[in-house]
């Protein structure tokens, strides 16, 4: 069984499953979980990390001085056991740590940690990428959580802190086709079926820094702040009672991607030795810290 860490911050509380560092429950005794309570009949994950990929590669494979590999889409530490470096009352690192095998479909060595830190008002997640090898480390990494819903989805929509131009890249099969859709200049983006009906929707070089999940009465369900995602990416399955908001540091290929890890759109650049830090955060009702 998977073991289960719990977090408090006065009434505040989370539970992180150590199997893939994945966040399983937010939210307090009054407010329950905001977050999706998983079933398998729709989706088999509740928020998992995405790396060293995030979204799909062109024949599930890529190639590193012209040596090739295969991963499956959002890449293994969402599949992953991860171990409990530090842990207080409201807080936890958690870490992965490549092995001879992780390097035989990543050819890196690397120390991945997931942290996490309860606020009064939400969730701070921090992933810290460590290039321990010799070589330049090309990597994405990402978060996935899926919110709840209690109504149909057309009840819900999404608001941002400024209007944006809300300009979607098409998806077909995973991948970015270099086809694009325009939905205007806008505050908010309201929620369908028929938004997802060829994937994800999914905004690249955001230019905002929170978006908020608010029922069409007004309510703020949930809010997410990122200084720094380079993507944004929205997700449900018809009929589904969730809605995903993704903080992305990379996205999928594109259907011509030469397939070189390198060359990948939105990939980031370790340097031997090197680390790096990037953050978002989940805040229930909007308030921020």
């Amino acid at each position: 069984m998977d073991k289960i860490i719990q977090l408090t911050e006065n009434t505040l509380q989370a539970s992180i499953a150590t199997k893939g560092a994945e966040l399983l429950f937010l939210g307090t005794e009054s407010s329950g979980n905001i977050l999706w309570s998983k079933q398998t009949d729709h989706w088999n994950r509740v928020a998992p990390n995405l790396f060293p990929i995030v979204g799909r590669l062109v024949n599930d494979s890529f190639t590193v001085q012209e040596i090739s590999y295969s991963m499956t889409q959002h890449g293994f530490a969402r599949d992953k056991e991860f171990e409990v470096i530090e842990q207080t009352e409201s807080s936890v690192r958690l870490r992965l740590v490549s092995t001879p095998e992780s390097m035989d479909v990543y050819p890196y060595s690397f120390v991945f940690d997931v942290c996490f830190s309860l606020s009064e008002s939400g969730i701070t997640i921090t992933y810290e990428t460590t290039n321990k090898g010799k070589e330049t480390m090309y990597y994405s990494v990402g978060g996935h959580p899926a919110f709840q819903l209690d109504e149909p989805l057309e009840n819900y929509f999404l608001e941002f802190d400024e209007a944006i131009q809300l300009e979607r890249e098409d998806l077909a099969g995973g991948y970015f086709t270099g086809e694009t859709q325009y939905y205007g200049v806008s505050t908010h983006l309201n929620l369908s079926d028929e938004l997802f009906e060829s994937d994800a929707f999914v905004l690249k070089s955001p230019h905002f820094r929170y978006v908020c999940l608010k029922h069409v009465d007004g309510k703020t369900l949930v809010q997410m702040n990122c200084d720094s995602w380079t993507a944004v990416g929205f997700w449900t399955k018809k009929g589904a009672p969730f809605i995903c908001i993704e903080p992305w540091w990379g996205w999928a290929d594109n259907v011509h991607s030469t397939g070189k890890l390198e060359e990948k759109a939105g990939i980031r650049i370790l340097e031997p030795g090197s680390k790096e830090l990037l953050t978002y955060s989940i805040h229930l009702r909007g308030s921020q810290n």
